[in-house]
């Protein structure tokens, strides 16, 4: 009987899991998001017979837990802007309704609990919050400010730099006897200087608590360093949850210095990564008859030259 074989790269295979659960989690928090505008949307066209124009008065919309599930339905009742409770005539809206609400559940709570007020019978959801999905949330003057700076920040990567001296001046490791004085410096991709976090720690007349000093300022270095890329991925899933730019659309990056495989980057994903998503392109023979698993690695005018 001839057996057959095969290896499983289990750290590779549990990447990619997880990497497709964040995947699902993401579009299950972008239809939440949607969904409760589309009910706004809902409530306004029943109210105004489809005339957006005309003028109506609904402030919150009553949203309970269905039985025995975990998502939500709506029941009929709203309250108007000074709080008077009503109830909806239209059985088409309950309809419309139980496709949109069936779309919050516990999974997504995160995204539509904000919007909402609880009471002991369930939610009301602010239906002029919910409404607001692109214009006055994702552009809002506040956010496009944000934009503003971080585009006219330095080039990144920024990286944070520990260095330590002993009294005389030389330079010592982290954690020396010797070591009396630390700077943490933040510099951008072009390795110019963007901000430098001093600590003196010389004994008491400097500092009673010198190891809390130094992980409060080494805190703050890993802040500065990690703010563009965290900036960026937070604008990323604000969009994607406002229904704006999806953060999964993928941007052609280069390709692979090794194996010519083009490589994408998006929003979620700024890693360089094949559209299989395998990290992994091709094994090179080692003297001795090893061989090395080569990972995919993005290609630059200098590291193409020296191939």
């Amino acid at each position: 009987m001839t057996l057959t074989s095969y290896s499983v790269d289990d750290s590779t295979l549990a990447i990619a899991l997880d990497d497709a659960h964040e995947r699902i989690q993401r579009a299950e928090d972008r239809l939440a998001r949607v969904a409760c505008a589309y009910i706004a949307e809902s409530v306004r066209d029943v109210l105004t017979d489809g005339n957006p124009d005309a003028s109506f008065d609904a402030a919150l919309l009553r949203l309970v837990r269905r039985q025995g599930r975990t998502s939500l339905c709506a029941d009929g009742t709203y309250w108007t802007s000074n709080g008077e409770e009503r109830r909806f005539d239209s059985t088409g809206l309950m309809d419309s309704l139980a496709g949109l609400t069936g779309q919050l559940h516990e999974g997504n709570a995160p995204v539509w609990t904000p919007l909402c007020q609880q009471d002991a019978t369930g939610y009301r959801l602010d239906l002029k919050q919910a409404a607001q999905l692109p214009e006055e949330v994702s552009q809002s003057a506040r956010v496009a400010e944000i934009r503003e700076r971080l585009a006219a920040a330095t080039r990144a990567p920024w990286s944070a730099e520990e260095i330590v001296y002993n009294r005389a001046g030389g330079l010592v490791g982290s954690g020396d006897p010797q070591a009396v004085h630390t700077d943490f410096v933040v510099t951008d991709a072009d390795d110019s200087r963007v901000a430098e976090i001093a600590v003196n720690h010389d004994g008491p007349d400097d500092t009673e608590t010198p190891a809390e000093d130094l992980a409060d300022s080494r805190a703050n270095a890993t802040l500065i360093a990690r703010a563009p890329e965290d900036l960026r991925f937070l604008l990323a899933c604000l969009d994607h949850l406002c229904g704006g730019r999806d953060a999964e659309s993928l941007e052609l990056r280069g390709h692979c210095g090794h194996c010519g495989t083009a490589l994408y980057t998006s929003a979620a994903s700024p890693a360089p990564a094949p559209l299989d998503g395998l990290t992994a392109c091709q094994r090179r023979r080692l003297p001795g008859g090893r061989s090395l698993q080569l990972q995919h690695v993005l290609r630059t005018h200098e590291s193409h030259a020296l191939r």
